[in-house]
């Protein structure tokens, strides 16, 4: 009998945080059904399906990470907190999260150790923190897509995945508030350069700030949403809108900063320039658009929340307002607090925009791990796609 060869598998977490909905996306090339470890009896079920299939299996909380346990969420010293941690210069924030080793010396966690911890409460002399797992609490499904046998590849040397590690470790959860808590979060938004923006993009950048892999995949995003007919609103655009330009009949209005860049754009009937951080008034009627996309720009706003109200204006009742990001950007005019934050804290950064700003049926989805476009110029340093991180929330019906 032929032992079954590695095999490419789209996976994803999907979970619930009580204030929104999670789809977190991981491809994993090269998957061992002999020598893997899974979850379950997603191995048993793979191995009937494959080279192609798909399953879905669910888990109760504590199943695939650690319980929850009480125990672990306690007090720690002011003073335990190491500001200057492998020579960072980090301030202790309610909300945010932080290596443990942060804490070496207050806890029993050494140097060393980059698991997370969740700050809950920042007193004068005490920090209320949580050890807990960020998925911790939470039942988790997992779905599995299998894309076919990977021709050319042996079995695989190394050490064998553990894939329900791979799934719940470096990040998911962290987008949640804490234990669906109602944590309030202000966010300091300086930048390291406050110049005025028009003078950054005056000159025009007809660039990418994700491969050509990533756009397929966020085109294919919008297109879940953005169908035949739409209004759409593009805001802090430019040359492309990330649109599929197969969709028939769309009104698409965008708004960017630089001229050139938006006479490029061929998916625009309306071009308007703004500068959104410095009058965040969009000049458009209310209840007026299906969708406002704003794509790999989110980090640039300094005053989110007028926006947010804004685009909450302007939608329809049950229209819909849609973040991407990923993890380029011009570092000197993204948000420091951005550039600091784990990509998972992002999108919890993201949400708490669209829930102080009165949106529904939120949801998120993460897409990584899929293979970077042989021809693209950042292959050498990374064969994986630049990450994608959608969010994405509804103005009330009613």
């Amino acid at each position: 009998m032929n032992q079954p060869q590695p095999t490419g598998i789209d996976f994803s977490l999907i979970w619930s945080s009580g204030l929104a909905s999670h789809v977190d996306r991981l491809f994993v090339p090269g998957v061992d059904l002999e020598r893997d470890s899974f979850p379950g009896m997603m191995e048993k079920t793979l191995r009937q399906l494959a080279p192609v299939g798909e399953i879905t299996e669910s888990f109760p909380a504590g199943e695939l990470v650690e319980p929850y346990r009480a125990s672990d969420r306690r007090q720690i010293p002011l003073d335990g907190f190491n500001r200057h941690y492998n020579r960072l210069n980090l301030t202790p924030r309610q909300g945010r999260f932080y290596p443990r080793g942060v804490l070496a010396g207050a806890t029993e966690y050494v140097s060393g150790d980059i698991r997370p911890f969740r700050l809950i409460e920042v007193g004068k002399e005490w920090l209320t923190v949580d050890f807990n797992h960020p998925l911790a609490g939470y039942p988790l499904t997992i779905k599995a897509s299998m894309t076919g046998t990977m021709t050319g590849h042996g079995q695989r040397g190394g050490a064998s995945l553990d894939i329900a590690g791979m799934l719940t470790g470096r990040g998911p959860g962290m987008q949640a508030r804490n234990g669906g808590e109602g944590i309030a979060v202000e966010f300091p938004l300086g930048r390291p350069d406050e110049n005025e923006d028009a003078l950054f993009y005056a000159m025009p950048r007809m660039v990418d700030h994700i491969d050509e892999k990533a756009v397929g995949i966020l085109k294919s995003i919008y297109s879940r949403h953005v169908t035949r007919g739409c209004r759409v609103l593009d805001i802090m655009t430019s040359w492309t809108s990330h649109l599929d330009d197969s969709i028939a009949d769309l009104s698409v209005t965008g708004i960017g900063m630089n001229r050139e860049e938006l006479d490029a754009n061929p998916l625009l009937s309306e071009r308007l320039l703004q500068d959104l951080n410095t009058n965040a008034i969009l000049p458009c009627d209310a209840n007026s658009f299906d969708v406002v996309l704003c794509s790999l720009s989110v980090e640039y706003l300094t005053s989110p929340l007028d926006l947010f109200a804004e685009v909450h204006r302007v939608l329809k009742p049950g229209g819909l307002f849609i973040n991407s990001f990923s993890e380029r950007w011009f570092p000197t005019k993204a948000v420091t607090l951005w550039t600091e934050m784990h990509p998972f804290e992002r999108i919890g950064m993201v949400l708490d925009y669209y829930i102080a700003s009165g949106f529904d049926d939120l949801q998120t989805e993460s897409v990584r791990g899929q293979p970077r476009p042989d021809g693209d110029s950042y292959r050498g340093m990374s064969p994986f796609s630049d990450p994608l991180y959608v969010v994405t929330g509804r103005k009330p019906a009613a």
